[in-house]
Formats: C-alpha cells, structure tokens, sequence
C-alpha cells in the first residue's frame, strides 16, 4: 500500500477492518488519515522514514517510540487521543478521533479562543516541570467541548529554543502565514529557511509577549 496515497485502501486492525476515507496531514514521522468501519471513526497513522533537515529520530522504530510516549504523556495528565492499537509489523497506530476543531483552522480563520491558547501554556508548565517538549505546532492540537487535545504523541527533552513561547507559539500567532502555507506547502510562509524549521519572529513578537504575560 501506498501510505503516502492511501485513501479508499483497507486495513486489517484489532477491532476489525477499517476503510481509510480522507488524509489528514503528514508530520514529521507519518501520515494521518481518517478511517471507519460499522462500529466508529479513528485516525490511522502510517510511520514513514522520509529525511527531515532539522530532525532526527535515530535508529529507533516510530510505532515503538509513539507509544512510549503515549504512555509517558497520559501518566503526565496531557489531553490525547486514546491509543487504540500499534501495529509494528504493518508499521501503523490506530488512535481515537477527536471530533473537533483543528487549531491550525482556527489560527487561519482568526478565531482562536484564549482559552485555547491557556490551556496549551498549562500543557507546557506540566512538561517542562518534566524537563520535555511537545510539538507545539498547531496542527498537532484539536479542540472538542472546549477542551485542547494534543492528537500527537511526539515529545523531546525541553530546549528552551524549541519551547512554547520561543518557538510554537509563533505559529499559532501567524494566520495569514500558515493560510499560504496550508494552500501552498511552501514554508517560506511560516519558517525563516526551509531546512530551520525556525519560525518567522516579525511581527508577532507582541502578540506572543502578550499571551506570555497572560497565561505564561
């Protein structure tokens, strides 16, 4: 199966067969997309090993390394979607489907609820008392009932570089960048270089100081 191309395709998982009917994003590690059977819809996550210029994630398996952070992160108390299975051998994670907003819809349009942005700083204190980050990009986040859910399962060691208020908040701040990037995949629109993945800093400093003051 084409995991880069996968809607339509069927799947054989643990609570039965599931059709995958819309892609949903690729990250860093894999593609998401949208499947259903009888009974519910789930996201079905495909590890890919595609090059990324500013990250690495060693030698290790990703189904593996998800779900230990999956279970790090649920101990921790973060908002996740449920792990439902991990299929190292078909390389793929079946999770719960958080039915809601995705955040980065909601920095486009404009309309993102400062209780959104407050619950994502109460995340961070959370993991940085751990000494972690999470991926703060806000692809990675869904509001459903008001409540911010972190629909990865990706965490690093805390880096004050790569934190929320120093890096994911930037792009929470930058509808109309992440508009052009979401219509073009061109991320000049919202990173300083193609190969940083360090954000574009002007002229949302202001914005970001201000949240930092409220919620950080």
């Amino acid at each position: 199966m084409d995991i880069t191309n996968a809607v339509g395709e069927r799947v054989a998982t643990t609570l039965g067969d599931v059709t995958i009917r819309r892609f949903l994003g690729k990250g860093k590690s894999g593609y998401s997309y949208l499947a259903e059977n009888d009974v519910s819809t789930y996201v079905i996550k495909f590890m890919h090993y595609e090059p990324c210029a500013y990250y690495s994630f060693g030698d290790a398996n990703k189904v593996d390394l998800e779900v230990v952070a999956f279970k790090k992160l649920e101990r921790m108390g973060i908002k996740l979607p449920r792990l439902l299975e991990a299929n190292a051998d078909h390389n793929f994670l079946l999770k719960e489907y958080i039915d809601g907003k995705l955040v980065t819809d909601l920095v486009i349009a404009a309309s993102l609820p400062d209780a959104c942005v407050k619950q994502v700083f109460e995340m961070a204190r959370v993991l940085k008392a751990s000494d972690l980050n999470i991926d703060y990009f806000p692809d990675n986040f869904v509001v459903m009932n008001e409540v911010l859910y972190y629909v990865d399962y990706e965490y690093n060691q805390y880096d004050p570089l790569w934190n929320l208020p120093n890096w994911g908040l930037y792009y929470w701040a930058n509808s109309s960048g992440m508009k052009a990037y979401k219509e073009t995949k061109d991320a000049l629109h919202i990173n300083q270089s193609l190969d940083s993945g360090v954000p574009i800093k002007q002229p949302f400093e202001v914005l970001v100081r201000k949240w930092c003051d409220s919620y950080g």
